[in-house]
């Protein structure tokens, strides 16, 4: 693949899977693009959106997700270790005012370390180190960069 590379946020997976999602059609306007971006993803992302799925509409749905990830022809999938731990955890002290999940400060660490200028999410905190966040929320929201 050679489109430019995109991280994929929990929440993108949720709008695209759900209907009555806010961002459902945009989620799938952007998954239905081409060129296909160079997808990236992590570990910790896609555990916190299956278990979401499980938590939320049971096993077959969170199986369906594990489905369309495993379908996303190219995939990266970053894995979690101790250096990356000790990496989030700065990153959780540097924007400790953000409230930022432990999931939000690894991707933020991985989107930095991987060059990653865009992130699909329907959270725009994932903009705070300058990022590009898609969707753009239905008021137009900018990014807000801290960089």
């Amino acid at each position: 693949m050679s489109g430019p590379k995109v991280f994929l946020d929990t929440g993108i997976f949720i709008a695209a899977m759900n209907r009555h999602d806010r961002y459902h059609d945009r989620a799938r306007a952007l998954f239905a693009g081409t060129p296909h971006p160079r997808w990236h993803t992590s570990v910790l992302v896609w555990s916190e959106a299956y278990n979401w799925f499980l938590a939320q509409h049971g096993d077959d749905a969170a199986r369906a997700f594990g489905s369309m990830v495993a379908s996303l022809e190219g995939l990266v999938m970053f894995t979690a270790d101790e250096d990356h731990h000790a990496r989030v955890c700065r990153m959780s002290d540097r924007l400790r005012h953000e409230n930022l999940t432990y999931v939000d400060a690894s991707t933020l660490v991985l989107i930095d370390e991987h060059d990653i200028n865009t992130v699909w999410s329907t959270d725009h905190r994932l903009g705070l180190t300058g990022a590009e966040v898609l969707p753009l929320s239905q008021r137009g929201d900018a990014t807000v960069t801290l960089r």
